[in-house]
């Protein structure tokens, strides 16, 4: 750890670039995957529920619930990956 009396008076360097408005050193895209992860679960999710997605034998074909469960991971997926567009 970096003794406190040898750092500049304005902190360490890293402290001084992020107050400058400049970006992180390293930013990571794991939650913009995740984001279009989500939408894309979700968009599976509605296909179930209205009965359109129908290979396989899945519980959720024609449950109306998945439909509206799948809308909600839409919303919520586009809301983080618009976030996360908007703080890269």
């Amino acid at each position: 750890m970096d003794d406190p009396a040898s750092l500049p008076p304005d902190g360490p360097p890293s402290d001084r670039a992020r107050r400058e408005g400049a970006p992180p050193p390293h930013r990571s895209s794991h939650r913009l995957v995740l984001a279009v992860g989500i939408v894309l679960t979700g968009l599976v999710w509605i296909g179930q529920g209205l009965g359109i997605l129908t290979a396989g034998g899945s519980f959720m074909i024609g449950d109306p619930l998945w439909a509206i469960i799948g809308a909600a991971f839409v919303v919520g997926g586009a809301l983080l990956g618009t976030r996360e567009l908007r703080r890269g």
